[in-house]
């Protein structure tokens, strides 16, 4: 049987063969600042990365031991790296603890105004009532109040209004 000769390709006219070299050349966009500082544009991505002691293929720095086969590893080690300083910052910046942002829905806010109003801490009345309409239990209806409580601004906002709302009242029933 004869081999299959492979099909000639044919030159793209449509692509810009220059615009492509200057891409190839550009610096690659880097959002990690202590990177971005030590990023050297003569050297390859590769080389930079271990200048920096940061692995550029981490299945070749910490290669899994196959039985079979005795792999050459290619172990990039710490004595190699000049610029240590910038895996230390990004250490230090990833140890900073971080800020809880959570936000409840619209609907959950409302949801859970509503049986706090109606109830009160009553939550098996609130399993009961005809706007649960997930049908929660007691304690998952529990369980989403206390995170409504959680969050500082939404739960502020819900005392502010309800003190405004008695004190209102109560001016009307002086009157």
């Amino acid at each position: 049987m004869t081999s299959k000769r492979a099909k000639r390709r044919k030159y793209n006219y449509n692509v810009n063969r220059k615009k492509l070299w200057r891409k190839s050349k550009r610096v690659p966009d880097i959002k990690c600042d202590q990177i971005k500082q030590a990023w050297d544009k003569r050297k390859s991505v590769k080389q930079n990365l271990a200048d920096m002691g940061i692995s550029m293929d981490p299945n070749k720095a910490v290669p899994i031991p196959h039985p079979m086969n005795e792999m050459k590893m290619e172990s990039m080690s710490i004595a190699e790296a000049q610029k240590l300083h910038v895996v230390e910052d990004m250490e230090a910046e990833a140890n900073l603890p971080q800020k809880k942002t959570l936000k409840l829905s619209r609907p959950e806010v409302s949801f859970c105004t509503y049986m706090l109003d109606k109830y009160g801490d009553d939550y098996k009345a609130m399993a009961r009532d005809e706007k649960n309409y997930y049908q929660d239990t007691p304690k998952q209806i529990k369980r989403r109040i206390n995170t409504f409580k959680s969050v500082p601004e939404q739960y502020n906002q819900y005392l502010e209004e309800k003190a405004g709302t008695k004190s209102a009242e109560t001016e009307k029933m002086e009157t």
